[in-house]
């Protein structure tokens, strides 16, 4: 009899991208040295019991301080990730036009800046998988599966 397999787990990022009407999206660039400053999507990870589009509410509103309600968030794509740490990630990309205040930066132990970048060419120091993202938004693909490797980026 053969013992049954564990079921696979995995982290659930959630990201939001803020579309502005003149079609640039909200980027953090990371303070952490781990991320060597770069630019990545508003968003983070699940907690424990809660739902998809309520982490993605939270996450904005603890990152850059405003509301958005889980009905005018449009999920983009859903993405696969291998890190360089041999780690995978699942990551769910909403993006939204629609949200209540002024962005700010609402962590800046973990954010030096705000940048409104255009999606189709990001600035030259976004982290490998905002780029990778980014353009799967550009393009309108709804999947795909990431690996980054080791030289292109340190953590997802």
């Amino acid at each position: 009899m053969t013992t049954p397999a564990t079921p696979y787990t995995s982290v659930v990022d959630v990201l939001v991208l803020l579309y502005r009407q003149d079609g640039r999206v909200l980027l953090l660039r990371r303070a952490e040295p781990e991320y060597h400053a770069q630019l990545t999507i508003v968003g983070g990870h699940l907690e424990e019991h809660e739902w998809y589009d309520e982490g993605a509410c939270r996450e904005v509103r603890e990152e850059v301080g405003v509301l958005v309600e889980p009905e005018n968030l449009e999920l983009s794509c859903t993405a696969h990730l291998l890190a360089p740490s041999g780690q995978r990630r699942l990551a769910l990309l909403f993006t939204t036009q629609s949200w209540t205040g002024e962005p700010r930066n609402c962590e800046p132990d973990r954010h030096t800046a705000l940048v409104w970048a255009d999606p189709g060419e990001p600035p030259a120091d976004v982290h490998p998988f905002t780029r990778e993202l980014l353009q799967q938004f550009v393009t309108g693909s709804p999947r795909a599966n990431i690996s980054i490797a080791a030289d292109r980026g340190d953590s997802a």
